[in-house]
């Protein structure tokens, strides 16, 4: 009677790859996921020389410059693209360098580990945080750092502070804004950066016991 063997791992989830088709199937995925990988980290850091050589002299979104030579490092998409996410928000634009860092550390993490690598928020949970994180540090840029308008080409704390910072200040008073914006900041930050202040708290206590002993 002929034995009838199989490869280790073709009864398995990997055995897929060994039908017809199979490893097209399954390779297709992951080398998506690559390719937007390398996009999303080639765009990070697009952004992040985009903002650090941002010039308000450049001619660009909201500015038609002073006619000299372009000094953004990224070029006049860079010069756009600053000035636009600063006009937006003024130097509250700055928290989406870290929080698109954490999302694609996130992202490498799952692609080299599976998906059990972390445990993962609803979506909309981070959506939310960044949508609080941004209006936050707005509101509390355009009512507490007006001194910086001179380094942008509009308010400090761009049009969503300029917004949600006058709202707040005409219905709860400057105090009163400020312990909303805070609180707010504080909620964003969490939910953003997807991190916990109680367990931040436990690991700060815990390291310094351990510096005691």
């Amino acid at each position: 009677m002929p034995v009838m063997s199989f490869p280790l791992g073709s009864l398995g989830a990997d055995g897929a790859a060994l039908l017809p088709g199979g490893s097209a199937t399954a390779a297709a995925p992951r080398w998506r996921q690559q390719a937007l990988l390398i996009a999303g980290g080639l765009a990070w850091l697009l952004f992040v020389l985009a903002m650090a050589t941002h010039q308000v002299s450049d001619a660009a979104f909201t500015t038609s410059g002073t006619g000299e030579p372009l000094r953004n490092k990224a070029g006049l998409l860079g010069a756009r693209l600053s000035d636009l996410a600063l006009f937006l928000f003024g130097f509250s634009a700055w928290w989406l360098v870290p929080v698109a860092l954490r999302a694609w550390l996130s992202a490498l993490a799952r692609l080299l580990r599976g998906p059990a690598a972390e445990p993962q928020l609803p979506r909309w949970m981070f959506w939310l945080g960044l949508a609080l994180l941004l209006a936050a540090s707005s509101s509390l840029e355009w009512t507490r750092l007006y001194r910086w308008e001179p380094l942008l080409t509009g308010h400090s704390g761009g049009v969503l502070g300029y917004a949600l910072g006058g709202l707040s200040m005409r219905w709860l008073g400057f105090a009163g804004s400020g312990v909303l914006w805070i609180a707010a900041l504080v909620l964003g930050l969490s939910l953003a950066l997807r991190f916990s202040w109680l367990r931040l708290a436990d690991g700060i206590g815990e390291a310094i016991d351990r510096l005691r002993e």
